[in-house]
Order: C-alpha cells, then sequence, then structure tokens
C-alpha cells in the first residue's frame, strides 16, 4: 500500500506541476484528484499553509493549522520525498501519509500529499494475505501433488494443467485447468482456476481504470499530448488532433511530423530543455486561422527529463471578441467625437459674436441640431442593439401579414428614395402565409435595408421588395441596381459600425449600425438574413421567417 501511495503522489505531483500557479484554485485541483485517485490529497506551500484538501473547504480550510512541522512535510521539503504514519489531528483517525515535492527540482513549489488511513491499509494487508497464502497453500499442494501424481503416473492431466498455467503467464485468463473428479489432482485444478479467476478480476479493474483515464482525456475540449525525452509522442487525445489538423497515428512521431506547425514543435522542444513551465501562443494560420494558447512544462525524475507534457486552448474566439470590443470602443469614441467637436465648434462660433449675424446664427444653430440628431441615432441604435444582443429586447412573436408590413416600410422610405428619384417597388402578394414574427420589429428591419438600399443607389436607381413562400418559410428580399458589395467585403456587413467604404455611411448620415440591429432582430425572431452582391451590380438582402 505504502509503494502505491508512493506512486500515486508521483502522478499527482506530475498533474501539478503543469499547473503555472497554485495560489488559485488548489482546492479545486485537490479535488479533482481526490476523486480520480480515491485518496485524501492536500496541496501544501513552502510555509506550511494548506492550500487545498479533499477533505475539507470554505471556513474548515481557512481555519486549519500550518502543517510545516508534520514529519511527512518536513521529510519531503528536505529529500524530496517523506512518508509517515501517524495520527491526524484534522480527521481524528490514524493515516498513512506520503508528500513529495511538486518541483523535485525547486521546494518553493510546495508540497502535495495523499493520505489513506490505516484502516484501509490493513484492510488491503488483509486482502493480500488472502491470495499470498493461498499461493503459498498451492505451492505446496502443488509440490505434493506432482509428487503424488508423479507416483501415480498420471503425465497428461498434470501436463494439461502446466499448459493452463502457461496460459495464465501469457494473460490468456480465460483457459481453465480440467477440474474433474476428487482426487488431489483436481483440488489442485481448482485452486487454479481460483487463482485465475481471481487473476482475471484484477486485469479487468486496471483495464476499467485506464479506460476511465482515456475517457477523462478523450471527453477534455483542451488538447493534451505527452511526449519522451526526444520529443515524439506517447499520448494525444482527440482534441490535440482536432485542434491541430493532425495526420493519424501520431503516437510515436514528432509533431512537425503530424500536425506541420513549426511553432508546435518548437514549444515541445523548449519545454524539454526548460526547468519551469513554458506558455506559447501558436498561431495557425491558412483555412484554421485559429490562435492556441500552449502550457507545458518537463517532466523530471531524479534530475533528469523523462518527457513533457503539453495543454492546449483554442483561445480564437476570445481573441476575435477582444477585437471586436477594441474595434468597438474605437468607433463609438469616433463616431461621438465628430457630432460632439463640430457642436462644440459652432457653438463655440456662436459664443464668440456669430449670433450678431442672424443669417449665420440661423446656419449655424441648424448644423448643430443636425449634429445632435445624429448623436441622438447613434445612442438609440447603441441601446437598441445592446438590448437586442442581451436578449433584453421585448420580441412578441404572433402571426403576421407580411404585405402589410412591407407596405408600411415601403411608405416610410418613399420621401428619401423620391428625394434620389429612385423607383421604389413593391411585389408582396397578398395571398402569402402569414409569418411568425414582433410587427414592430419586422418593420425596423425592412426600413433599415429599405434605408441602406435608397443611401447606397445612385440617383435614379430601382428598389424592388418581394416576398415568396419557401418550404414552410417565407422569404422577403430587398434589391437594389447601387454599387455593390465588394466580396471581401461581404462577411463583415453584419459588424457594428463596419462600412465597405470608410466614409461613405457616415456622408450619407447613417450610423453604421443598421444592418447589425437588422441582423440581431431576425434571429432574436427566428429568422436568418443573408447577402448577394458584387460591385457595380447591386446588391439582394434576404430574410427568412417561419411561416406562422
Amino acid at each position: 500500500m505504502a509503494s502505491r501511495l508512493t506512486e500515486e503522489t508521483r502522478l499527482a505531483r506530475d498533474l501539478l506541476l503543469s499547473e503555472p500557479d497554485l495560489t488559485a484554485g488548489a482546492d479545486a485541483l485537490a479535488d479533482r484528484l481526490g476523486r480520480d485517485l480515491g485518496l485524501r490529497v492536500t496541496i501544501i506551500d513552502a510555509s506550511g499553509k494548506v492550500l487545498g484538501d479533499t477533505d475539507l473547504d470554505g471556513e474548515a480550510l481557512l481555519s486549519v493549522e500550518n502543517h510545516a512541522d508534520r514529519p511527512e512535510v518536513i521529510e519531503a521539503m528536505r529529500a524530496g520525498t517523506g512518508r509517515a504514519v501517524r495520527y491526524s489531528r484534522t480527521l481524528t483517525e490514524n493515516m498513512l501519509y506520503v508528500a513529495s515535492r511538486i518541483d523535485p527540482d525547486d521546494p518553493s513549489r510546495g508540497i502535495v500529499r495523499l493520505a489513506v488511513p490505516l484502516t484501509d491499509v490493513k484492510k488491503a494487508q488483509e486482502e493480500i494475505r488472502g491470495p499470498i497464502l493461498v499461493a503459498a497453500l498451492l505451492s505446496v499442494v502443488l509440490a505434493a501433488g506432482i509428487g503424488w501424481v508423479v507416483a501415480r503416473g498420471p503425465a497428461r492431466r498434470l501436463e494439461a494443467m502446466a499448459r493452463a498455467a502457461s496460459d495464465f503467464a501469457g494473460g490468456r485468463t480465460a483457459v481453465r485447468a480440467e477440474a474433474g473428479g476428487d482426487d488431489e489432482v483436481a483440488v489442485l485444478a481448482r485452486s487454479l482456476n481460483r487463482m485465475a479467476d481471481e487473476l482475471q478480476e484484477r486485469l479487468v479493474l486496471l483495464e476499467r481504470e485506464r479506460s476511465q483515464l482515456r475517457t477523462v482525456l478523450e471527453g477534455m475540449v483542451e488538447g493534451v499530448v505527452l511526449t519522451d525525452p526526444t520529443g515524439r509522442i506517447l499520448l494525444a487525445n482527440d482534441a490535440f488532433r482536432r485542434i491541430f489538423n493532425a495526420q493519424l497515428p501520431v503516437e510515436g512521431r514528432r509533431p512537425l511530423e503530424t500536425a506541420r506547425v513549426p511553432a508546435l514543435q518548437e514549444a515541445i522542444e523548449s519545454a524539454l530543455e526548460a526547468d519551469e513551465p513554458v506558455t506559447r501562443e501558436i498561431a495557425l494560420g491558412g483555412a484554421q486561422d485559429k490562435v492556441i494558447q500552449a502550457s507545458l512544462a518537463s517532466i523530471r525524475e531524479s534530475g533528469e527529463t523523462v518527457g513533457a507534457v503539453a495543454v492546449f486552448h483554442d483561445v480564437s474566439e476570445l481573441k476575435r471578441l477582444e477585437r471586436v470590443r477594441r474595434e468597438f470602443v474605437a468607433n463609438v469614441s469616433h463616431e461621438l467625437r465628430t457630432p460632439l467637436t463640430a457642436i462644440k465648434g459652432y457653438a463655440e462660433t456662436l459664443r464668440d459674436g456669430g449670433l450678431r449675424d442672424p443669417e449665420t446664427a440661423a446656419e449655424f444653430v441648424r448644423v448643430i441640431h443636425r449634429h445632435a440628431e445624429r448623436l441622438r441615432a447613434l445612442i438609440e441604435d447603441l441601446l437598441d442593439l445592446a438590448a437586442v444582443e442581451q436578449g433584453e429586447a421585448r420580441i412578441d412573436l404572433a402571426p403576421v401579414a407580411l404585405r402589410d408590413v412591407a407596405t408600411q416600410a415601403e411608405a416610410v422610405a418613399r420621401p428619401a428614395a423620391a428625394g434620389k428619384r429612385h423607383t421604389l417597388t413593391l411585389d408582396v402578394p397578398g395571398d402569402l402565409p402569414r409569418v411568425l414574427a414582433d410587427r414592430d420589429r419586422l418593420g425596423q428591419v425592412l426600413i433599415n435595408l429599405l434605408d441602406n438600399a435608397v443611401k447606397f443607389t445612385p440617383e435614379g436607381g430601382r428598389i424592388e421588395v418581394s416576398a415568396r413562400p419557401s418550404s414552410g418559410r417565407v422569404v422577403v428580399s430587398v434589391k437594389d441596381n447601387g454599387v455593390g458589395i465588394p466580396p471581401e467585403d461581404l462577411g463583415r456587413i453584419f459588424e457594428r459600425f463596419y462600412r465597405v467604404g470608410r466614409s461613405r455611411d457616415r456622408r450619407e448620415g447613417g450610423t453604421g449600425l443598421g444592418l447589425a440591429i437588422a441582423k440581431h432582430l431576425t434571429q432574436a425572431m427566428g429568422g436568418t438574413i443573408e447577402v448577394e452582391s458584387s460591385t457595380g451590380s447591386g446588391t439582394t438582402f434576404r430574410v427568412s421567417l417561419p411561416a406562422a
């Protein structure tokens, strides 16, 4: 039991060695290791403070006494590993303790300690004593039986038993010796078969534990790799293969041979050479376009590197969200600064004497009012978009006659279209199936799309609103023959503040949020929105909604 506990302690040490900071989350780590190993696990820093314990949490963990004076901790800090059998004041029972430095070469990383009650040790000893006695008895019986059989001369049955024993030794535990009859040879055969049964049970248990480990690894979203001292892969889970699009098989090969990512190979080599854990960001270009955060550490035994372990997190979405956040802050700042600067400039001019010229003053007031209206529209759109994105916008789904909503949206857009001499047509049959939507929100979507078409279609253009049923849904289209959208911009036009021409939307008076609002409102109503366009050929937006 002590040897097993020592091996389990080394395993826990190797798992904790890859953790860059044990101060935060040590108790959760101890709980997880305790569940996996079925033992009490304690994580202690170099000063003796208990950071985590499977049997303690909350106030109990905060109030536990310092463990720097525990014999096994003292020995582990001095020699790397310590063992003790003593009474636990915390658990009030006799325990077997085995402690080890988390980093064999650096005592400052702290101590991991495993413990098992002596009652469990005695139970294990009792479990082992039986098979040992049986084996000893079997040996005596076998020797006596062989002598008796030799004396009797039934060589065939002895040869059969020998073959069965050889099969057992070779791992073929399903084979059984012939145990018919009541003579001494039959008794011996039955004893041999009982040993085979016990061996088979132990092998099944071992395979179950290995299967559980594989299940844990394969269930992780993080990629995990274990290498030998030369950097060849010993073990890799499915997440690693998926993240790096690795070629199979990966075991026995170098990372560069299976993943074709030089930065991955360099990270593994650095971890094998380093004394401390290594962190890398690996950018996967091409079609994958991923950013992977790698945490790696060498595995050392007796001061020698015996391999490396690496954990890979796909942080692509976090990086994208961070980029979107930065762009959003920059765009909002710019959109607010422009009208505020104009308002401030015209107001200062009026303050410094511009009011004496009524005509100039009136023009300045009109400009200030126009910029104030733009600020109001921008803030309203921002609030509206935030509410929709956070699921706080009120969406009342009900059967809606699409023709009525399209007619109202067309009436709102008609004055602006007439101002640019556009031809605006409506082709929405009255007998279309009703759609399941929020009437006001659907109208807002169509108005935003029509407003976009009016703005970016040169004077004298054509804009058409049409709708058709399609496989249990209704698709409404807003089509124009305007300037179109280049292919490289199509994937981003629904982003907040994104402009195909960096200044044209601002020149047309938009906030840059109309399409983003249209997309999120459509999705909130259970619909989809897509765009088809090419430069110089116009643009078509299609909104698909479920039929009521």
